[in-house]
């Protein structure tokens, strides 16, 4: 096969995309990317339903927090796909709250949201990943790495991303499926905007380029590393300089 040739089929290999959390800033984007790339989209969205005019967009709304939601999910998964291509688990997030206010509840809400929902639906859907040969792509936050302004349980629950992400990397590589992680930071949000304009111009005061990153260069970023056929187990940290390792 030429160099042409293997070119080719990196760019062309995700087609069948099942994105968790889309109608949220970064998943809206990550939909937005794979229809640029011609790829065809499961949207799932939990409080509120998908408005895609696209036709190549399956909308599916369902609570992922029950068994009944993931049930639905798997359900929706159009039969002629025979596989998917990628997973990718953009759902996530968490309001702002300093340790000395944060409840139980809201650390568990945190946890369930950011770190047990990807893992139940990986689980659910490992069938369709491995019939394609498919790879994840999980979202953890530059907060796992500096903790961040949004508190312990936000920090925690994204640092927990990345070892869930390498585990299930060691885990389903022999399935040959491959699992990789997006760290952005600060991102054009309306998360981060929660943050307040003081406390966010002291975080880009703190980042190499003094900018936020756009949604979409998260979105290109997904599906770099989707294409990347002998990586996995990696993270990549899309925060405009903010952690330099």
């Amino acid at each position: 096969m030429t160099a042409t040739a293997i070119e080719n089929e990196r760019q062309n290999s995700v087609k069948r995309v099942v994105v968790l959390g889309a109608s949220g800033d970064l998943g809206s984007a990550v939909v937005a990317g794979c229809r640029r790339a011609d790829a065809e989209v499961l949207a799932h969205t939990h409080s509120r339903a998908g408005s895609w005019s696209d036709d190549g967009v399956t909308a599916v709304q369902a609570d992922l927090r029950t068994p009944e939601g993931i049930a639905s999910l798997v359900e929706s998964v159009p039969a002629a796909w025979n596989g998917i291509d990628l997973l990718v688990a953009a759902v996530g997030g968490a309001r702002p709250v300093p340790v000395e206010d944060l409840s139980v509840e809201q650390w568990r809400e945190c946890m369930q949201l950011n770190v047990e929902i990807p893992f139940t639906v990986t689980k659910a859907l490992l069938g369709h990943l491995e019939k394609a040969g498919g790879s994840i792509v999980t979202i953890s936050s530059a907060a796992a790495f500096t903790g961040g302004s949004f508190g312990p349980h936000y920090a925690a629950a994204k640092a927990a991303v990345l070892g869930l992400t390498r585990s299930l990397a060691r885990d389903l590589g022999p399935r040959g499926i491959r699992v990789n992680c997006v760290a952005p930071g600060p991102v054009a949000s309306a998360m981060t905007d929660e943050l307040g304009p003081d406390v966010l111009a002291g975080l880009l005061g703190a980042t190499a380029l003094r900018r936020v990153v756009q949604p979409s260069e998260v979105a290109d970023a997904v599906l770099d590393l989707a294409r990347m056929s002998a990586v996995t187990g990696q993270t990549l940290v899309i925060d405009g300089g903010r952690v330099l390792r």
